[in-house]
């Protein structure tokens, strides 16, 4: 099964019944899931088939988003398309580390948000949102997931909260090469045979040219036939990965105040790397440690990693108290420190580990 959604029933009443074109089945089948087994030449047909179809009917977005699909199938033969990463954080904390481990660059997502939706294909706000976001780097050629929710999880967007609540990666993503972001998300209908695709996308990034723009944000804007989705970014050079865990040893967090933790570098002091998300519930385990939204983060070996906790004051970004703390990057082991914002003390552990270039 590739993907998230109902299968081939429930394509045909999306397309009222009608027989599917080569473009809508790749759509459904590498975007939303299909029971139908395929066998990666004849997904690559499909492939080919689906591109000089969406390319023909000057849907550029769709048409070049299948077409890197395509070429990533045509040099990763040996990986199928729909498998995740079982590569976790941390790898080299404790040790022993390999000679070929080292500080490399990398790929840091800040936000991911739905824009100019289309109304005459029945799109209205709020529209409650599922699927993936992906990242797939040349290390074991996985999509490394950044965003997922099924359909029993959607999650609501509104034109003034269009922004996807981010939960990964797993870990740290190289850019030492090519890589791909992959956005596929659907828009829940009240019965899944009335589900839409809302976005179908895959954004090639050249890691080697771009390291001319070292600094610069990535701020990628791509409009389809369904709608404008923006993806914020940014790449780091020679960087190490920082796994964060926080647990609370005095106090409890005080349900009157939004939690807010973030994560930044030194070298994009302005770009927020949401660790738990204002919009989600925190949960507590009962030793006390945090369910962080996401904990892995890369840093420069020679910069400085900020993290920051905020209370802010229900519906609003207003913070009423906050704490930080700068740390210096190590090669390995581990970093401790402390928050207190006055009604909770919590402990930070900051695992830092060295990255494979390769398996």
């Amino acid at each position: 099964m590739i993907g998230f959604g109902g299968g081939p029933g429930a394509q045909l009443s999306e397309y009222g019944g009608r027989k599917t074109s080569a473009g809508e089945k790749v759509r459904s089948m590498i975007g939303f899931g299909s029971s139908v087994a395929t066998t990666p030449a004849a997904l690559r047909e499909m492939l080919k088939a689906a591109y000089a179809e969406e390319a023909a009917a000057g849907d550029n977005a769709t048409s070049l988003s299948i077409g890197c699909l395509l070429t990533w199938m045509n040099f990763h033969r040996d990986v199928p398309l729909e498998e995740t990463t079982d590569l976790g954080p941390k790898s080299f904390t404790y040790g022993p580390v390999p000679f070929e481990a080292r500080s490399d660059d990398t790929a840091q997502v800040y936000s991911v948000a739905v824009k100019g939706i289309k109304p005459e294909l029945g799109f209205q706000w709020p529209l409650d949102v599922y699927g993936f976001v992906a990242a797939r780097d040349n290390l074991d050629c996985k999509r490394n997931i950044i965003f997922r929710r099924d359909r029993s999880n959607c999650q609501r967007l509104t034109t003034e909260d269009s922004s996807l609540v981010l939960t990964g990666p797993s870990r740290a993503v190289l850019a030492s090469d090519i890589m791909n972001f992959e956005i596929e998300l659907k828009i829940k209908g009240s019965r899944e045979s009335e589900d839409k695709i809302l976005s179908f996308l895959v954004i090639e990034h050249n890691c080697i040219i771009a390291r001319s723009s070292y600094g610069k944000l990535f701020r990628e804007t791509h409009t389809n036939k369904y709608c404008t989705t923006k993806l914020l970014f940014s790449q780091l050079r020679d960087a190490v990965e920082a796994t964060i865990d926080v647990k609370v040893v005095e106090g409890s967090w005080s349900q009157d105040f939004c939690p807010r933790f973030v994560a930044r570098t030194k070298s994009f002091p302005s770009a927020d790397f949401l660790l738990f998300d204002p919009r989600e519930s925190m949960v507590v385990s009962d030793e006390g440690t945090i369910q962080l939204s996401r904990s892995v983060v890369t840093v420069e070996s020679d910069g400085e990693l900020q993290l920051s906790v905020e209370a802010q004051e229900p519906g609003s970004s207003a913070v009423v108290v906050s704490d930080t703390m700068r740390l210096i990057p190590k090669r390995m082991g581990t970093t401790d420190g402390y928050f207190n914002i006055g009604f909770c003390k919590m402990e930070v552990c900051v695992s830092w580990s060295l990255l494979l270039p390769f398996l």
